[in-house]
């Protein structure tokens, strides 16, 4: 059973994980048993649902709205996050998407649940240590999570919840073995953090989510920037999508993608996020990938080390010659090949 928590845009990679997630649940190869968003966008649950009608399924969705349960947004953060989408995309993906492809039986952000919400109702429905938890995104639902008092979900509190239910966590995030010796030199802009652990500059709200789960003992898997970084993909995926699909659009898009005139793409994107998913669902251990057991020390920013020792947590790294393999079957994966 899993939950994905994500930031959908700007990055295309976030699209292209949606259409992987419904592809592994199609297959029943995940029972994806909710969709919760992680950044403060009026029209990310609009693409979650939208992603529902295309793919034919009831996938529960949580994500902000205005009054909505998440108190992890403050202003700061939603200036911020509204002024990155603005910087890298012609136009707003998320927005552009409901424009396209929403219909009367799209759901907006005020027909979703809370992320809160969904999480506690999902959590409390399920088994005893039977939810695994993928996060590709900044983490602030977590805090609120997890200080969540008991409800009419659950007597349990948030902290409670989460160890009692959930068997692992799979993030993708940081920059391993050292984000302090990132070869981005965005990453020297962001106080040596990556992106989805920078969290628009939120002071420690990485470090403190990842102390406290850590805490619990359960397994943790990171993925970094760097294993992505050398997957590119997408305009194979554009090409057999064809252009009137929402994962073809973030691309079209994207800035860095798309320069805006002509009708083909301009580059490919690292699938940072969809690398992350195959291994969590795959696997690829000895064929694509390798494991570095210990654990994750996080800064104040966000900025990521690793102490090796032997316990629950781990980070992957790519073996040499595995991207092309890795290119090849993430276009598939997306574009529903297997």
């Amino acid at each position: 059973m899993l939950i994905y928590d994500g930031d959908v845009a700007p990055d295309p990679c976030d699209f292209g994980t949606l259409s992987m997630l419904h592809e592994y649940h199609s297959r029943n190869m995940i029972e994806l048993v909710g969709v919760i968003g992680a950044t403060p966008d009026p029209y990310l649950a609009s693409t979650l649902s939208i992603y529902n009608q295309l793919y034919g399924h009831n996938i529960p969705i949580g994500a902000f709205s205005e009054g909505s349960d998440n108190s992890g947004f403050d202003e700061n953060t939603k200036q911020t996050y509204a002024l990155t989408v603005s910087a890298v995309t012609h136009n707003d993906q998320n927005e552009t998407m409901f424009e396209k492809y929403g219909n009367e039986k799209t759901q907006r952000s005020d027909d979703a649940l809370g992320t809160i919400d969904l999480y506690r109702k999902l959590l409390s429905e399920a088994a005893d240590n039977s939810i695994t938890i993928y996060a590709a995104g900044p983490l602030f639902n977590f805090p609120v999570l997890l200080d969540s008092p008991a409800d009419h979900y659950s007597s349990l509190t948030g902290d409670e919840l989460v160890k009692k239910k959930v068997r692992e966590f799979v993030f993708m995030g940081g920059y391993f073995p050292n984000s302090f010796e990132s070869e981005n030199p965005i990453h020297a802009m962001t106080s040596n953090a990556e992106y989805n652990w920078l969290a628009f500059g939120t002071e420690n709200l990485t470090k403190t989510t990842l102390d406290r789960l850590g805490s619990m003992g359960k397994p943790i898997t990171y993925i970094g920037y760097e294993v992505g970084w050398k997957i590119p993909v997408g305009q194979e995926i554009v090409s057999r999508l064809g252009r009137a699909h929402p994962t073809s659009e973030a691309y079209f898009q994207y800035r860095f993608t798309y320069d805006g005139e002509g009708p083909g793409l301009i580059s490919d994107n690292p699938a940072f996020d969809e690398v992350a998913l195959f291994y969590l669902v795959e696997g690829g251990v000895s064929t694509c990938f390798d494991e570095v057991f210990g654990h994750v020390l996080i800064d104040q920013n966000g900025a990521n080390s690793w102490s090796v020792e032997e316990g629950y947590q781990k980070y992957v790294t790519l073996l040499p010659g595995a991207e092309t393999k890795l290119i090849s079957v993430i276009t598939d994966r997306v574009t529903g090949e297997f």
